[in-house]
């Protein structure tokens, strides 16, 4: 049940410009880049530590980069962040070795920092920046006035607390409270088709180039690469008939599964697994209405998609530095509002369309059994041209998929499938043109759910019975 919407009776005096709620990768980014801007904000969590999470913990080039600027790397790597600088990339019988391309700034292709890492340097960075940053906060309520969202209510230590604000951010995942209190419905509701699990292992062999694995072939999806302090990830999606043996013996179905992928089982030689395993069984991916009077929504609060293309904590950054100075020239101009509430809306517009293709390319990717035929012949015929960065640059959202996977391209790949697989070919570009003409007509009108809206899954970590 959504918490209630309150109306405002002060409990103490407590004013800000903007009250964040939520102190992880959304959140404290944001605190960071307002508090630098001058302006009055407060962070809150109902955590009283910020650790680990569930969160595929992968990074790629853009949100690197973007740290530079933040200026928190040289902490990163203090604790241990580790950038990969080459990509072993699978796409059904397609495979390529090849460097992650590099941008002025870039500071390595891609990335795994456990959040447990990330996040309490991003909070560290919010303080210093100036943010009001409370820990064991939680947030009960929001408060109107006049029609507007005036701030939150909040219990920390027993105390409740009216902290007021003239913008009130959900950075709060999947399950916001804020979304549900300020009534953002939900639309272009995509159920997911698969499941995921990931752990980390110590005394993995991390190779003299530190190599992100991503392979994807029939019905399994893999992914396997350095992480922060030594440790080596692997990620594991089963296959739809694999998942009850998933069920009743995790730890065994992870390891064997795991090692049917050549680079992943060379790494694992010798290595041991440490920590929990997490999992994400079940989810579904959508927008929900970014904004509203005196209200906005942040990374996986306001949009969530596939994990098969790991960019949640990317998407969180690209949104965070996006907004920040949107909201800061508006709370500069001053005025009732309204112009606060054009920012923000301007925001839900940006964030729609610039995420609406690369929703449909998480699903692609996180379709149950084999992607389309047509695009690792795609990106066998990119790499034969020496272009295979492009596809590289569609994960750290540098490249259109417009752009990359070309109406002229997926015909000239059509055409060169065997003999005896043309017809099968055929179809899948039907196909696809159906789905690509469908998810257009859908981004431009948004359907909301009729029903109730799914509920989040919320985080799963497994730890198995020892091995006898």
């Amino acid at each position: 049940m959504s918490p209630p919407v309150s109306r405002a009776r002060a409990v103490r005096g407590d004013d800000h410009d903007v009250v964040i709620v939520g102190a992880r990768c959304a959140g404290a980014t944001l605190g960071t880049l307002l508090a630098r801007r001058g302006v009055r904000v407060a962070v809150l969590d109902r955590a009283t530590a910020i650790g680990g999470t569930l969160s595929s913990n992968i990074l790629q080039a853009d949100s690197l980069a973007f740290l530079g600027r933040l200026g928190v790397l040289e902490a990163l790597r203090a604790a241990g962040a580790r950038p990969m600088s080459h990509v072993d990339l699978r796409l059904e019988d397609f495979r390529c070795e090849v460097p992650f391309p590099r941008a002025p700034g870039d500071v390595g292709g891609a990335a795994c920092i456990r959040r447990e890492v990330l996040d309490p340097v991003l909070v560290d960075a919010a303080r210093a920046s100036g943010a009001d940053v409370r820990l064991g906060t939680r947030v009960t309520g929001l408060v109107r006035d006049g029609g507007r969202i005036a701030g939150v209510r909040a219990v920390s230590g027993g105390t409740e607390t009216v902290i007021r604000a003239r913008l009130v951010v959900g950075a709060d995942g999947r399950s916001s409270r804020v979304a549900g209190a300020a009534g953002a419905r939900m639309y272009h509701v995509c159920p997911g088709e698969r499941s995921y699990y990931w752990t980390y292992f110590e005394g993995a062999d991390l190779g003299e180039r530190p190599t992100f694995v991503f392979h994807r072939w029939g019905d399994r999806h893999m992914l396997g690469g350095p992480a922060d302090s030594g440790l080596y990830i692997v990620g594991v999606s089963p296959q739809r008939h694999e998942r009850e043996s998933f069920r009743v013996g995790l730890e065994g179905s992870v390891h064997a599964h795991a090692l049917r992928c050549a680079p992943i089982a060379k790494a694992l030689a010798g290595a041991t697994r440490v920590g929990r395993i997490y999992g994400i069984r079940s989810f579904s991916g959508y927008f929900r209405e970014a904004a509203g009077a005196g209200w906005v929504l942040l990374g996986d609060a306001g949009h969530f998609k596939d994990p098969a293309g790991g960019r949640g904590i990317g998407d969180a950054f690209h949104q965070a530095e996006r907004l920040a100075p949107a909201v800061a020239a508006a709370l500069a101009g001053g005025g009732d509002g309204a112009g606060l509430d054009r920012a923000t809306a301007g925001f839900g517009r940006w964030r729609d369309r610039t995420y609406a293709e690369y929703y449909g390319l998480a699903s692609d990717l996180g379709v149950a059994g084999p992607i389309a035929g047509v695009v690792p012949r795609v990106v066998r015929g990119l790499h034969a041209d020496g272009r295979v960065d492009g596809v590289l640059d569609l994960l750290s959202h540098r490249a259109s998929v417009r752009e990359v996977i070309t109406p002229a391209r997926v015909l000239g790949a059509t055409a060169r499938a065997p003999r005896g697989q043309r017809s099968t070919a055929l179809r899948e570009l039907t196909q696809l043109a159906t789905t690509e003409l469908r998810r257009r007509r859908a981004m431009r009108t948004p359907v909301h759910p009729s029903g109730p809206e799914p509920g989040p899954t919320p985080q799963q970590s497994f730890e198995p019975e020892p091995t006898p």
